[in-house]
């Protein structure tokens, strides 16, 4: 076959950019794998805003699959604004997360609140002062 290197070049580079497109897309399916060292909880909920998260992504990969058209539009227009709101929820869980941080720092740092002694010896009604005596009967004897 005589193949040109002009034609080897256009052939290589073909390639390269299949090889390209098809890195990128295995890389928006294949999670990433971080360390395991890590010792760090997940919640429930944590597994649950992560699984969303998937759905959101694969729902996107099936819209834009799709042709051009007014189902699609409306799909993408379904899709966006339940993305914000997931989005919107995450940031306020941050935001929630971050005042307590916060809070609880500025409680560690506090100095102790000590109250000031009370005389509970002290006060109280006297058992016997004029027409209050209670040894004759209190307030209403006559």
């Amino acid at each position: 076959m005589g193949v040109t290197k002009v034609a080897e070049d256009i052939i290589k580079e073909r390639i390269a950019k299949k090889k390209k497109k098809q890195g990128e897309a295995e890389a928006k399916i294949t999670p990433k794998k971080g360390s395991i060292a890590t010792k760090t909880t997940v919640s429930a909920t944590d597994i649950k805003q992560a699984k969303t998260a998937n759905q959101l992504d694969a729902m996107q990969r099936r819209i834009d699959d799709m042709p051009d058209g007014n189902i699609k539009t409306a799909y993408q227009k379904m899709l966006t604004a339940q993305r914000e709101r997931f989005e919107k929820m995450q940031a306020d869980e941050v935001d929630t997360k971050t005042r307590k941080q916060q809070q609880s720092a500025a409680d560690r740092k506090a100095k102790p609140v000590t109250m000031p002694s009370m005389p509970f010896n002290k006060g109280g009604m006297s058992s016997h002062k004029g027409n209050f005596d209670m040894r004759k009967g209190g307030m209403f004897s006559k």
